[in-house]
């Protein structure tokens, strides 16, 4: 969608320009829009599928929206929201925006969910998450139990079955490899 795009670098501009929130939303150039037979709808979007430019969650969105700091003495003030608060960033499958980037970017976590269909078809194994970051789990449910398992320090490998076995990597000491004795190898886990 190359007007998305376009919409994306605008708000994106007025944002850093002005340093206030900003969204777009798609602007029909007809009203046949309102004709379309959109069938039922989830009720959290009804107001979205009534409407002709999507403005509901717009609103509802920059309702809440973070103020913009720019202030260098002010970024890291305990009480801001800053990059280092957020702990995990949960997409649909096959999505890809600016925050996934992001996090990608800033080896934040990402959990993707299958269950959310969408019609984007993007391979996020693609992608050059670090090892570790990406985690593709089924429905929202498997993605809060994978929030809080990496919010606790499990690692996810130890709470899948069947376990894996543990792989154990045999490798020479350096000191003792320097001194050029034959001693045996250490084992390191």
């Amino acid at each position: 969608n190359p007007w998305g795009g376009v919409e994306a670098i605008l708000t994106h501009a007025v944002s850093s320009i002005y340093n206030i929130p900003s969204a777009h939303s798609p602007m029909m150039n007809s009203t046949s829009v309102l004709d379309l037979k959109v069938g039922i709808v989830d009720p959290r979007k009804s107001a979205e599928a009534i409407s002709m430019t999507y403005l509901h969650c717009i609103l509802k969105g920059l309702h809440k929206s973070p103020k913009i700091i720019n202030d260098p003495e002010l970024v890291f003030h305990p009480d801001l929201l800053n990059v280092s608060d957020i702990s995990c960033l949960v997409i649909p499958d096959g999505c890809v925006g600016l925050p996934t980037l992001a996090a990608i970017e800033q080896g934040i976590p990402v959990i993707a969910v299958r269950e959310n269909k969408n019609r984007m078809k993007n391979n996020l194994s693609e992608l050059p998450f670090l090892p570790g970051k990406l985690f593709i789990v089924e429905n929202y449910l498997e993605a809060v139990g994978v929030m809080q398992a990496l919010k606790a320090g499990v690692a996810l490998d130890t709470v899948r079955r069947p376990i894996e076995y543990t792989k154990v990597k045999l490798a020479k000491s350096k000191a003792k490899a320097k001194e050029g004795a034959k001693l045996p190898i250490d084992y390191m886990f």
